[in-house]
Protein backbone atom coordinates (compact mmCIF):
# COMPACT_ATOMS: atom_id res chain seq x y z
CA UNK A 1 0.00 0.00 0.00
CA UNK A 2 1.32 3.33 -1.03
CA UNK A 3 1.77 6.06 1.81
CA UNK A 4 -1.00 8.82 0.30
CA UNK A 5 -3.14 5.55 0.45
CA UNK A 6 -2.36 4.96 3.52
CA UNK A 7 -2.68 8.49 5.18
CA UNK A 8 -6.06 8.63 3.97
CA UNK A 9 -7.26 6.20 5.07
CA UNK A 10 -6.13 6.77 8.82
CA UNK A 11 -7.50 10.39 8.39
CA UNK A 12 -10.66 8.90 7.58
CA UNK A 13 -10.71 6.74 10.20
CA UNK A 14 -8.07 6.61 12.48
CA UNK A 15 -9.80 3.01 14.34
CA UNK A 16 -9.59 1.46 11.34
CA UNK A 17 -8.54 -2.32 11.77
CA UNK A 18 -8.10 -3.05 8.44
CA UNK A 19 -5.82 -6.31 7.82
CA UNK A 20 -4.08 -4.10 4.73
CA UNK A 21 -3.68 -1.66 7.06
CA UNK A 22 -2.24 -3.11 10.00
CA UNK A 23 -0.14 -5.04 7.46
CA UNK A 24 1.42 -1.92 6.08
CA UNK A 25 1.79 -0.57 9.67
CA UNK A 26 3.66 -3.36 10.76
CA UNK A 27 6.49 -3.37 7.33
CA UNK A 28 7.09 0.10 7.77
CA UNK A 29 7.55 1.90 11.24
CA UNK A 30 7.14 5.32 9.41
CA UNK A 31 3.83 4.12 8.70
CA UNK A 32 2.96 2.71 12.34
CA UNK A 33 4.30 6.16 13.78
CA UNK A 34 1.70 8.45 12.03
CA UNK A 35 -0.51 6.23 12.80
CA UNK A 36 -0.16 6.54 16.63
CA UNK A 37 0.62 10.25 16.30
CA UNK A 38 -3.29 10.54 14.33
CA UNK A 39 -4.20 8.23 17.18
CA UNK A 40 -3.44 10.18 19.78
CA UNK A 41 -4.59 13.13 18.10
CA UNK A 42 -7.91 11.86 17.87
CA UNK A 43 -7.99 10.54 21.29
CA UNK A 44 -7.44 14.44 22.35
CA UNK A 45 -10.73 15.44 20.14
CA UNK A 46 -13.04 13.14 21.59
CA UNK A 47 -11.75 13.88 25.09
CA UNK A 48 -11.95 17.62 24.71
CA UNK A 49 -15.80 17.48 23.20
CA UNK A 50 -16.71 14.96 25.48
CA UNK A 51 -18.11 16.94 28.07
CA UNK A 52 -20.81 16.23 30.61
CA UNK A 53 -24.03 17.19 30.43
CA UNK A 54 -25.16 19.34 33.57
CA UNK A 55 -28.23 18.43 35.00
CA UNK A 56 -30.11 21.99 34.68
CA UNK A 57 -28.80 21.94 31.17
CA UNK A 58 -32.73 22.01 29.64
CA UNK A 59 -33.59 24.68 32.41
CA UNK A 60 -30.71 27.04 31.50
CA UNK A 61 -31.32 26.80 27.77
CA UNK A 62 -35.43 27.18 28.67
CA UNK A 63 -34.37 30.59 30.93
CA UNK A 64 -32.20 31.62 27.98
CA UNK A 65 -35.13 31.48 25.18
CA UNK A 66 -37.48 32.89 27.63
CA UNK A 67 -34.94 35.87 28.20
CA UNK A 68 -34.59 36.21 24.42
CA UNK A 69 -38.09 36.10 23.98
CA UNK A 70 -38.61 38.66 26.38
CA UNK A 71 -35.96 41.37 25.30
CA UNK A 72 -37.79 40.73 21.67
CA UNK A 73 -41.28 41.02 22.82
CA UNK A 74 -40.18 44.05 24.91
CA UNK A 75 -38.42 45.87 21.81
CA UNK A 76 -41.51 45.53 19.92
CA UNK A 77 -43.74 46.82 22.88
CA UNK A 78 -41.17 50.34 22.45
CA UNK A 79 -41.80 50.58 19.00
CA UNK A 80 -45.72 49.95 19.39
CA UNK A 81 -45.33 52.30 22.48
CA UNK A 82 -43.69 55.02 19.95
CA UNK A 83 -46.13 54.96 17.50
CA UNK A 84 -48.87 55.23 19.77
CA UNK A 85 -47.51 57.98 21.35
CA UNK A 86 -47.30 59.59 18.02
CA UNK A 87 -50.82 59.10 17.46
CA UNK A 88 -51.64 60.40 20.24
CA UNK A 89 -50.05 63.46 19.87
CA UNK A 90 -51.34 63.80 15.92
CA UNK A 91 -54.54 63.12 17.58
CA UNK A 92 -53.60 65.89 20.56
CA UNK A 93 -53.06 68.42 18.03
CA UNK A 94 -55.65 67.44 16.08
CA UNK A 95 -58.43 67.94 18.80
CA UNK A 96 -56.68 71.30 20.20
CA UNK A 97 -56.93 72.70 16.77
CA UNK A 98 -60.40 71.39 16.68
CA UNK A 99 -61.34 73.16 20.31
CA UNK A 100 -59.50 76.44 18.52
CA UNK A 101 -62.54 76.74 16.69
CA UNK A 102 -65.00 78.21 19.22
CA UNK A 103 -68.74 77.97 18.07
CA UNK A 104 -70.66 81.59 18.91
CA UNK A 105 -72.41 81.19 22.11
CA UNK A 106 -75.85 81.04 20.42
CA UNK A 107 -74.84 78.37 18.83
CA UNK A 108 -73.73 76.89 21.87
CA UNK A 109 -76.88 77.46 23.57
CA UNK A 110 -79.52 76.63 20.74
CA UNK A 111 -77.24 72.78 20.74
CA UNK A 112 -78.08 72.78 24.28
CA UNK A 113 -81.60 73.34 24.47
CA UNK A 114 -82.34 70.02 23.26
CA UNK A 115 -80.87 68.44 26.17
CA UNK A 116 -82.85 71.25 28.07
CA UNK A 117 -86.17 69.12 28.57
CA UNK A 118 -84.59 66.77 30.31
CA UNK A 119 -83.01 68.66 32.62
CA UNK A 120 -84.23 68.56 36.63
CA UNK A 121 -83.61 70.49 39.97
CA UNK A 122 -79.93 68.31 41.34
CA UNK A 123 -81.76 65.82 43.76
CA UNK A 124 -84.99 66.37 42.67
CA UNK A 125 -85.46 68.97 45.22
CA UNK A 126 -87.52 71.91 44.21
CA UNK A 127 -85.67 75.24 43.58
CA UNK A 128 -86.59 78.11 45.39
CA UNK A 129 -85.56 81.44 44.91
CA UNK A 130 -82.69 80.90 47.76
CA UNK A 131 -81.06 77.82 46.32
CA UNK A 132 -80.80 79.97 42.46
CA UNK A 133 -79.43 83.05 44.31
CA UNK A 134 -76.82 80.76 45.99
CA UNK A 135 -75.28 79.89 42.40
CA UNK A 136 -75.89 83.34 40.84
CA UNK A 137 -73.93 84.91 43.83
CA UNK A 138 -70.71 83.07 41.94
CA UNK A 139 -71.84 85.27 38.80
CA UNK A 140 -72.21 88.46 40.92
CA UNK A 141 -75.75 88.29 40.22
CA UNK A 142 -79.62 87.71 42.04
CA UNK A 143 -82.75 87.35 40.98
CA UNK A 144 -85.55 88.91 42.55
CA UNK A 145 -88.47 86.13 42.88
CA UNK A 146 -91.33 88.12 41.64
CA UNK A 147 -89.56 86.41 38.03
CA UNK A 148 -91.50 83.16 38.82
CA UNK A 149 -91.06 79.52 39.19
CA UNK A 150 -87.34 78.24 38.33
CA UNK A 151 -88.12 74.71 37.05
CA UNK A 152 -84.06 74.05 37.77
CA UNK A 153 -80.77 75.90 37.85
CA UNK A 154 -77.63 73.93 36.77
CA UNK A 155 -73.68 74.40 35.58
CA UNK A 156 -73.20 74.11 31.97
CA UNK A 157 -70.80 74.64 29.44
CA UNK A 158 -71.17 76.59 26.36
CA UNK A 159 -67.97 76.62 24.24
CA UNK A 160 -65.95 75.01 27.52
CA UNK A 161 -67.32 78.20 29.07
CA UNK A 162 -68.81 76.99 32.73
CA UNK A 163 -71.76 78.86 32.99
CA UNK A 164 -75.21 78.49 35.05
CA UNK A 165 -78.49 78.05 32.98
CA UNK A 166 -81.75 78.79 34.63
CA UNK A 167 -85.26 77.50 32.81
CA UNK A 168 -88.31 79.82 34.29
CA UNK A 169 -91.67 79.09 34.04
CA UNK A 170 -93.32 81.88 32.41
CA UNK A 171 -97.10 82.73 30.80
CA UNK A 172 -95.59 81.85 27.31
CA UNK A 173 -93.72 78.30 28.47
CA UNK A 174 -90.46 77.77 29.64
CA UNK A 175 -87.91 80.13 29.17
CA UNK A 176 -84.01 79.29 29.39
CA UNK A 177 -81.53 81.89 30.82
CA UNK A 178 -77.69 81.44 30.55
CA UNK A 179 -75.21 83.43 32.24
CA UNK A 180 -72.16 83.43 30.98
CA UNK A 181 -68.96 84.49 32.59
CA UNK A 182 -67.02 86.34 29.42
CA UNK A 183 -68.50 89.20 28.21
CA UNK A 184 -66.12 89.92 25.34
CA UNK A 185 -66.67 86.27 23.95
CA UNK A 186 -68.87 86.42 20.96
CA UNK A 187 -72.38 86.43 20.69
CA UNK A 188 -74.89 88.10 18.38
CA UNK A 189 -78.03 90.13 19.81
CA UNK A 190 -80.23 87.18 17.96
CA UNK A 191 -80.32 83.75 16.98
CA UNK A 192 -82.23 80.95 15.96
CA UNK A 193 -82.46 77.66 14.76
CA UNK A 194 -85.88 75.77 13.48
CA UNK A 195 -87.19 75.24 16.53
CA UNK A 196 -85.69 77.60 19.40
CA UNK A 197 -84.81 81.33 19.18
CA UNK A 198 -83.29 83.56 21.72
CA UNK A 199 -81.56 87.14 22.21
CA UNK A 200 -78.73 88.08 24.35
CA UNK A 201 -77.09 91.13 26.49
CA UNK A 202 -74.16 92.17 28.16
CA UNK A 203 -73.82 93.33 31.57
CA UNK A 204 -70.84 93.48 34.24
CA UNK A 205 -68.84 90.92 32.46
CA UNK A 206 -71.28 89.17 31.60
CA UNK A 207 -73.08 87.70 28.90
CA UNK A 208 -76.91 86.85 29.39
CA UNK A 209 -78.64 84.88 26.68
CA UNK A 210 -82.58 84.48 26.70
CA UNK A 211 -84.08 80.94 24.77
CA UNK A 212 -87.66 80.44 24.09
CA UNK A 213 -89.30 78.04 21.20
CA UNK A 214 -89.87 80.14 18.48
CA UNK A 215 -92.81 82.47 18.16
CA UNK A 216 -92.42 83.12 22.04
CA UNK A 217 -92.54 86.49 23.08
CA UNK A 218 -89.18 86.71 24.21
CA UNK A 219 -87.98 90.85 23.51
CA UNK A 220 -90.45 91.00 26.76
CA UNK A 221 -89.59 88.25 28.70
CA UNK A 222 -85.90 89.83 28.34
CA UNK A 223 -87.10 93.28 29.58
CA UNK A 224 -89.02 91.59 32.58
CA UNK A 225 -85.55 89.52 33.19
CA UNK A 226 -83.68 92.90 33.14
CA UNK A 227 -85.67 94.40 35.76
CA UNK A 228 -85.39 91.20 37.98
CA UNK A 229 -81.75 90.03 37.32
CA UNK A 230 -79.52 92.55 38.87
CA UNK A 231 -75.59 92.02 39.18
CA UNK A 232 -73.84 93.56 41.82
CA UNK A 233 -71.22 96.79 40.44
Amino acid sequence: MDELEFRRRIYANPADTDEALVQAANDDQGYDDFWQDVKRLDDKLTRAVDIPVPDDLADKLIWQQSVREFAHKKRKNRWYIGLAASVALTVGVGITAWQQQHVSLGEAALAHMYYAEHETPVGDVPVTAQIANAKLAQFGAELDPAIGKIASVNYCHLDTIRSLHLIIETAQGRMSVFLVPEKNHPVKNGFADSVYEGMSYALHQTNVLVVGEKGADIPAFQNVLKQRLKFSA
